[in-house]
């Protein structure tokens, strides 16, 4: 997955991240004043049936996975996300007329204030209802991209339902409540450890022998690995990073809004280890608070299995792509039209005159516009390619992708 291939914001940490963030910083304050938790986060969600199979099509759209959920009898767009909690749009919740049974309060990755409306309502799977699950009502309104290709979030806190088998190699999400009828042949078992709701999976990661951690394993994530600020120092003092590139725009958007336009920073990691994983030369950008993200670019190279019942994650190697990080250098932004959000020094979009802020006009020979269906064909485009020709207001180009940081 290239940083020119987006769902929902430039780049990370984008609206869900936003949710995230609330939803973790309000259960650590409830446990640190000693507060019982709300009855909407004991009493579900649940299935009633003691034993099942989940197996639904997955649709790929840059590194977003798309699955169908029936909610209120019709079939719904949903992003699967483990780094997310649930969440559905405002838009839809009012249709539904679902009823508000709590609303929290927080802080988002950028500082912006969110309050979120919290409902219970039943998700149906491949036949199998999830009850009582607890869903964030979220306003995609700041988020064109949101407000075109999805209606919600099955997110974190359903993962202790089940094992959860995500199998890009198939394009299939299987959940079952046993995990030895899952294909786990040749698949390297970690450790995986969660903290209560909502439930996010969090991995033991190794950078250098004096560089140690742990990090989300989040599907919302777009890249290989993003890392925070206090890993990122850690890794530096131990000599862990190869080389670092910056970029200028925006870091992305969150339910509060836009990020500032500013300096982005990526770099190249030595080494990063998933317990026996070994991972090189891995290039990471840096995300504004902890944890650090192993991001859904692994699902291209492995199949990843989640248990939270016997606290494991198993990774089963399919194929022979390199894992890399080619890239055109540019991330477009979607408002009232499309423009380009972020662009990489030493990039092909750098060396071509792209910046922050120019409106795009075409690429590959046809107009753009942040229309659904056109928003979709820009992510298609610059996920699918490999060569694109690109016009901006003030220029053209050609771009053929390379390795960044070089």
């Amino acid at each position: 997955m290239n940083e020119d291939r987006p769902v929902f914001t430039p780049m990370r940490p984008g609206p869900l991240r936003g949710v995230l963030i609330v939803a973790m910083a309000w259960s650590a304050a409830l446990a640190a004043e000693k507060k019982a938790p709300p009855e909407w986060i004991t009493d579900g969600p649940y299935v009633e049936q003691e034993s099942f199979l989940i197996e639904l099509p997955v649709r790929t759209l840059a590194t977003k996975l798309f699955i169908e959920v029936e909610v209120g009898g019709v079939p719904r767009r949903f992003v699967f996300d483990t780094g997310s909690p649930s969440m559905l749009s405002a838009e839809l919740a009012a249709e539904l007329e679902l009823e508000v049974i709590d609303q929290v309060e927080g802080r988002d990755s950028h500082g912006a204030i969110i309050r979120s409306d919290i409902v219970q309502m039943d998700l149906t799977l491949d036949g199998t209802t999830f009850r009582k699950v607890p869903v964030f009502v979220a306003d995609f309104s700041s988020s064109r991209v949101a407000q075109c290709l999805m209606d919600g979030v099955l997110g974190s806190e359903v993962l202790p339902l089940c094992a959860w088998q995500i199998d890009l190699s198939e394009s299939v999400l299987r959940c079952d409540t046993e995990l030895e009828r899952l294909d786990l042949k040749g698949a390297e078992m970690q450790r995986m450890s969660s903290f209560g709701y909502p439930h996010t999976p969090l991995l033991d990661v190794r950078f250098t022998d004096r560089a140690r951690s742990m990090a989300m394993f989040d599907t919302g994530s777009s890249q290989y690995f993003t890392i925070s600020p206090p890993d990122f120092e850690a890794v530096r003092a131990s000599d862990g990073v190869d080389r670092s590139v910056a970029g200028y725009g925006s870091a992305g958007e969150s339910l509060g809004g836009q990020a500032p336009v500013g300096t982005q920073v990526r770099s190249s990691l030595r080494s990063l280890s998933i317990g026996n994983i070994e991972l090189r030369n891995l290039a990471a950008s840096t995300r504004e608070s902890p944890p650090s993200l192993i991001g859904a670019s692994i699902l291209e190279h492995y199949v990843v299995t989640l248990s939270q019942a016997t606290e494991s994650i198993y990774f089963r190697k399919y194929g022979d792509k390199p894992i890399s990080r080619a890239s055109f250098g540019f991330s477009p932004a979607f408002g009232q039209g499309v423009s380009v959000g972020l662009v990489w020094d030493d990039s092909p979009a750098a060396e071509a005159g792209m910046h922050a802020g120019q409106d795009l006009l075409s690429i590959n020979g046809e107009n753009v516009d942040s229309s659904c269906a056109g928003i979709e064909k820009v992510i298609e485009t610059l996920h699918e390619s490999e060569t694109i020709d690109v016009s901006w207001d003030d220029g053209k180009a050609t771009l053929t992708r390379r390795d960044l940081p070089e």
